[in-house]
């Protein structure tokens, strides 16, 4: 069975080297979509290919594969072999197929490590992938990585008026369709801000607020 986790590939050949997102993927092979069309003559070519999905397992994967088809915009793989911690994301991904829930890719922006390290558990407790980063830049970096594309971005209240307003002009106009949350302290949502979470009572019921502030519309 094929999935279509969100995620990032490196394939390398002898002397090409391309990037791109996942389209869809099994334990056995992947399909790759690229912003370039890569030259036939690599068809049927061994390759080294680096694999980062979008989910709480972050790290970077090794894995060889060979190359079986070529469109404008793709690229077939097959797998020659996988690491046990490749099968656990492929696992991890079927099982919120078979349940029906889709795994929501979040972006956490706090620059207090006690609270962020508190919010992105969480985010996970509530099935969702985080990606938790401490500054905007490091926020712009990931979300520009081969078309990252987040369903949410939370920003933390403690980051300065101005960069906070940058960032938010920043998704606004590159990632419209990402939901804006502000992060707290407070157990009482501020006036004026449409999408809040406070990080009140982390070992109360923090997972259900957050499940609950994700559906709404």
């Amino acid at each position: 069975m094929r999935l279509c986790p969100k995620g990032t590939v490196s394939i390398r050949a002898a002397d090409y080297d391309v990037r791109g997102r996942v389209a869809n993927i099994s334990t056995g092979g992947l399909l790759v979509n690229t912003l370039v069309t890569s030259p036939e003559r690599l068809i049927g070519e061994h390759v080294d290919l680096e694999l980062r999905l979008d989910t709480q397992h972050s790290a970077w994967l090794q894995l060889r594969g060979r190359l079986l088809r070529i469109g404008s915009t793709t690229i077939a793989l097959s797998l020659d072999g996988v690491p046990d911690s490749f099968e656990a994301i492929v696992d991890e991904a079927l099982t919120a197929s078979h349940s029906h829930r889709r795994i929501l890719s979040i972006v956490l922006v706090d620059g207090t490590l006690p609270r962020r390290l508190q919010m992105a558990e969480a985010f996970r407790t509530a099935g969702c992938a985080v990606v938790d980063v401490s500054t905007p830049l490091e926020a712009i970096v990931r979300l520009g990585e081969f078309h990252f594309e987040p369903d949410v971005i939370a920003i933390a209240d403690s980051l300065p008026s101005t960069i906070a307003s940058e960032l938010r002009t920043f998704i606004n106009a590159e990632h419209p369709r990402a939901k804006l949350i502000t992060i707290g302290d407070h157990a009482i949502e501020p006036a004026g801000l449409a999408h809040w979470l406070s990080s009140f009572n982390p070992d109360g019921d923090l997972a259900k607020r957050v499940l609950a502030l994700l559906m709404r519309r």
